[in-house]
This record gives C-alpha cells, structure tokens and sequence, in this order.
C-alpha cells in the first residue's frame, strides 16, 4: 500500500477535515458535567423479557466501553476512541484507516455492539450511534 499522504485521494480527507462541523446543543455541558464526575442518579432502565433492568450509568458505560473495544477488533481498519452515555444513547466515537469506507464499518460496529449488549444484558440495548470522528493512515 501506498503512503496514503501521497495518494492524491488524500486532498478529498484534508478538505473534509477543513469544514466546519457544528457542536451539537449541550456537548460542551455533557463533557464539562462528566469530567466533574457528575452522573445521573436515576438507573437506565432497559426493556426485557421478564420486565425492566435498572442499571446504573457507570456501570454500563463500563461494559459498552469494554463490548465496543471487542466488537470493533472484528471491524477492519476501525478503533473506538471514546464512549458515553447521553439522553439514553449510546455515543461511540471511532476512526477509521484510510482506505476503509466509514460508513460501512461504522454499520457494522453499531450492529455488534447492539446485538452483544443485548446478548450480554439480557434486555433491550439503548440505540447505539457510531461517529467516525477522524481517519489515520495505517
């Protein structure tokens, strides 16, 4: 493979990376009200068979954390950066390699952490988003 810094394709990243993207309503409190350690005191309430499973914040942002680094080895060319939890979504950040369409393995992430959330649970998984937030080269 080619160094991707010398693929003429590469411009078409570079001028993606120059647009301006708008920050979301509420990130910039999210992100400042989680690094004060400040977390909801209500449990996320998961629909299941057998009724409702509370489970709280940290606790499950642990085991999406930990299911998200799983699945996403099994999606080429795709590493997961961070993973929150906001307004009962499951927010998954990644990047892919240069070469890898985004869309596609984020796809193919978003499906296999719901369906093994799910698995591991026992109950219904929260929707799962999956940005992909940057490319790299290797």
């Amino acid at each position: 493979m080619t160094d991707p810094e010398h693929d003429p394709r590469w411009a078409a990243v570079r001028a993606a990376g120059r647009r301006r993207v708008p920050t979301p309503p509420g990130l910039v409190e999210r992100v400042l009200r989680s690094l004060d350690g400040e977390r909801s005191a209500e449990p996320l309430q998961l629909p299941s068979d057998g009724g409702t499973l509370s489970v709280s914040e940290p606790a499950f942002v642990l085991l999406a954390r930990t299911v998200a680094d799983t699945e996403a080895a099994a999606v080429p060319g795709l590493r997961v950066s961070a993973v929150a939890l906001a307004d009962s979504r499951l927010q998954v950040l990644a990047t892919v390699r240069y070469g890898v369409v985004a869309d596609e393995a984020a796809d193919a992430l978003r499906e296999r952490i719901t369906a093994e959330l799910t698995r591991q649970l026992g109950a219904q998984s929260p929707v799962v988003d999956v940005h992909v937030v940057d490319v790299h080269p290797d």
